[in-house]
């Protein structure tokens, strides 16, 4: 059998995650089955499963590399020489500006974490952590001084009105993306930056 070069292991093991993907999205992940994800991509089930024992595997792996990029993406958007408020504005644009692709795989995120078995969720749940902190981090530079418990709250509902316009906001739509972020940004600093100690 010929070795597979690491090259066309990622492409093939991306291909089949964004198929994946794709599916989970349309039918739900506890509805797919493996025979459905080959078909999905063009393979058989024994290649397929060659790259991912698992249903299982598949979706942890798909979750990992998600969200690995999401926190790159947050971490690089807010670690500029940039004022904060303008740094608040490029991580907002970055979270909500997602490829279709990438849109599928954070509602999965959202969705179907709570599937995977309690040992697989963990690192997953950690990934979501630092996230999480990477936002409540950046809001304590934008209004330093409130009470420790008050972020939390903030860094939820942030994240939480984000996550949601995955759900229902279609670029396509009257509404254009730039004009979105820059509709999210200014409604949550306005509320944000009012409040006190």
């Amino acid at each position: 059998m010929p070795r597979v070069r690491s090259d066309d292991y990622d492409t093939k093991s991306q291909s089949i995650m964004d198929s994946a993907a794709a599916l989970f999205s349309k039918v739900g992940y506890p509805n797919a089955k493996m025979q459905d994800i080959a078909q999905a991509c063009g393979a058989t089930k024994s290649m397929l499963y060659h790259y991912f024992p698992t249903k299982d595997d598949l979706l942890s792996a798909m979750l990992t590399e998600h969200l690995e990029k999401v926190i790159a993406s947050v971490d690089e958007a807010v670690s500029s020489a940039k004022p904060v408020q303008e740094r608040f504005a490029v991580f907002i644009h970055t979270y909500a500006q997602k490829s279709a692709q990438s849109r599928r795989r954070h509602v999965i995120a959202m969705n179907d974490v709570k599937f995977l078995p309690k040992a697989m969720q963990a690192p997953l749940r950690q990934l979501e952590r630092t996230v999480t902190d990477q936002v409540a981090s950046l809001l304590r530079e934008l209004n330093p001084g409130l009470q420790d418990h008050i972020y939390k709250p903030y860094t939820m509902m942030l994240i939480g009105m984000l996550n949601w316009t995955d759900y229902w906001y279609r670029p396509s739509g009257p509404m254009k993306s730039d004009e979105l972020c820059d509709r999210i940004t200014r409604l949550f600093l306005h509320g944000f930056m009012a409040e006190k100690k």
